[in-house]
């Protein structure tokens, strides 16, 4: 089973693009993955890029937000 997790990097913001590894900054907002939200990206290239490993755990985390919110 592949998780997709967040990753973790010394930096002040603690987070990083999950494909490039490009730290959060100022200058560089990371934003979420939209549909599940367990990982983040620095832009639109980085997401697609990484959609092919992202997309099963994504689709499955995305499930149970729905089951959550709907029970």
């Amino acid at each position: 089973m592949m998780s997709c997790r967040p990753v973790r990097q010394e930096s002040s913001s603690g987070e990083a693009c999950a494909n490039c590894g490009k730290q959060g900054s100022d200058t560089i907002q990371l934003k979420n993955c939209a549909a599940c939200r367990l990982v983040k990206y620095c832009g639109v290239d980085c997401q697609r890029a990484y959609r092919k490993l992202h997309k099963k755990a994504c689709k499955q985390r995305a499930a149970e937000f729905k089951d959550e919110q709907l029970y």
